[in-house]
């Protein structure tokens, strides 16, 4: 349900609603609080469905066919403040994730779809991570392996460095970091779109260092990468000079870019993607996806707030679910 006091109420409340009304081809099940989901409904005027069922987290396998809410009730709804950070809502968004990893290490959720967290909140509540994703890395013991990837049915976006500093960012980026995140997002686009990624690598620097002249990480760090992942046999290109990547034309050239730092990535990719971005942690031994946006605290539980990205995000975990699935299917055929 991401943070009480954000937007994620509302979204899960629209899904419930969607699912409800549409023939998905997965049944969501809400981790989160069934007060505060009501209280939303009321002040946002947004249906809450009968026909969503309230389970307890105890049961072996609180999934039915339906929707869910998997109650762990850790709030008051009466005392959540809509739009505020408050150590509470942090706590229980914390709790949630836990649940929600170890409910899919179990068996019993196929893929985990996370709404938005707030991260002073998070930390205040008694969980030092940065964000999601680091966290549901080292909840799974795989921290430093995982990577966000940012996907849309226009074009993709992988970081190679994620929740740091500009600063430590260009002072942390390898040759190896540059490899590690190339080959996830080739693996994972190839695996969308059913044929070999055409991946753009972007380079660091103003004009891609314009031969040396702004910088020597291109010549240095990215270009050696780039020559081992072609050898490799993976279509990458690059250093792109990464102003002038993201037009029409040079978008439709490449399946994925490789962008060396946060902002790099992201801004040009919410521009393009904003409302059907899905935001995907690559790297982990299970699937999960996020809305490429945040709490949006100021219209939380307004009932204002667009559940585009969110749904794309809950499709794009159950097409992941399926593909992995029949992944899994050949592999078995191929050792018999």
């Amino acid at each position: 349900m991401g943070d009480a006091a954000g937007i994620g109420p509302e979204l899960c409340l629209r899904l419930f609603h969607r699912a409800v009304g549409e023939n998905l081809s997965y049944h969501p099940a809400v981790v989160g609080d069934v007060s505060v989901l009501r209280k939303v409904s009321e002040t946002a005027a947004i249906p809450f469905d009968t026909a969503v069922h309230t389970v307890s987290p105890d049961g072996s396998s609180p999934v039915v066919a339906a929707p869910v809410v998997v109650d762990l009730g850790l709030l008051n709804s009466a005392e959540v403040k809509p739009g505020r950070v408050q150590v509470a809502c942090g706590r229980a968004a914390g709790v949630f994730i836990r649940h929600a990893v170890e409910g899919t290490q179990r068996g019993i959720y196929d893929a985990i779809v996370t709404a938005p967290i707030n991260k002073e909140a998070l930390n205040l509540g008694g969980f030092d991570y940065p964000g999601h994703t680091e966290m549901l890395a080292d909840l799974v013991g795989c921290l430093g392996q995982e990577a966000m990837l940012f996907h849309s049915p226009k074009t993709a976006v992988i970081l190679a460095t994620v929740h740091t500093s500009l600063n430590d960012a260009c002072r942390v980026l390898t040759t190896e970091k540059i490899l590690h995140v190339t080959r996830l997002a080739h693996e994972t686009i190839t695996k969308l779109r059913g044929r070999p990624a055409r991946l753009g690598i972007l380079g660091l620097n103003p004009h891609a260092g314009e031969s040396g002249l702004f910088g020597s990480e291109e010549e240095r760090i990215i270009r050696p990468a780039i020559e081992i992942l072609r050898e490799e046999g993976i279509e990458a290109e690059g250093p792109l000079v990464p102003d002038a990547v993201f037009v029409p034309r040079k978008v439709a050239d490449y399946d994925c870019f490789v962008a060396m730092y946060h902002d790099q990535g992201t801004i040009p990719f919410k521009m393009l993607a904003f409302d059907e971005g899905v935001n995907v942690t690559v790297g982990l031994p299970l699937i999960r996806t996020s809305p490429d946006h945040g709490t949006a605290f100021d219209i939380a539980w307004k009932g204002e707030a667009s559940a585009s990205s969110f749904f794309a995000a809950a499709d794009l975990a159950a097409r992941l679910v399926c593909l992995s699935e029949k992944t899994e299917r050949e592999r078995q055929l191929e050792e018999k």
